[in-house]
């Protein structure tokens, strides 16, 4: 009785252990092994604003580095490529004062996102990234220390830092 209890419990062991190892080397976000480097491709700008997708593909490219996800390439010689394109970008009326005069604005932008593996001719992800920031009116503006102020280019800049951001994260958020 003492046998069969050992041999049972060695066998869960190695059931809890074979389900461990198969959970966490074969589920399908982790990197493939083949891939040791990464491009990043230059972004398309499907809005009006100009040097927007220059903009990003740099914020992006110095983001990457910082990180340090994966060594960047030549997208030539490269193992994968990371590809955006910014679908929109737009301007809403966030709030209002209480004279009812527009105190903020909503900064939002849309963009397509996927990772793609060069070595084997697939996609390794593909997602829509969405995200906005708030900047004041001209008016609101004038009325606050410049430190305090917050422009439309400004909330620019972080949304598009954020954007980079969210990029940087879905790739790792897989792994």
């Amino acid at each position: 009785m003492k046998r069969a209890k050992t041999t049972f419990a060695v066998i869960a062991v190695l059931f809890v252990l074979s389900g461990c190892i198969w959970k966490y080397s074969a589920r399908p976000g982790t990197i493939p092994p083949h891939i040791k480097s990464v491009a990043v491709g230059e972004t398309e700008n499907n809005t009006a604003e100009f040097n927007l997708g220059q903009e990003f593909t740099a914020m992006l490219t110095d983001k990457m580095q910082t990180e340090n996800l994966l060594p960047l390439s030549d997208p030539a010689s490269t193992h994968s490529v990371i590809s955006t394109s910014i679908k929109n970008i737009s301007d809403a009326v966030y709030s209002y004062d209480e004279t009812e005069i527009v105190k903020e604005y909503r900064l939002s932008m849309q963009m397509d996102f996927s990772w793609y593996d060069e070595v084997n001719d697939k996609e390794i992800m593909s997602k829509v990234l969405s995200d906005y920031e708030i900047y004041y009116s001209d008016q609101y503006n004038s009325t606050l220390a410049p430190v305090d102020q917050v422009t439309r280019e400004e909330a620019l800049e972080r949304l598009l830092d954020k954007m980079a951001e969210n990029v940087t994260v879905e790739l790792t958020s897989q792994w």
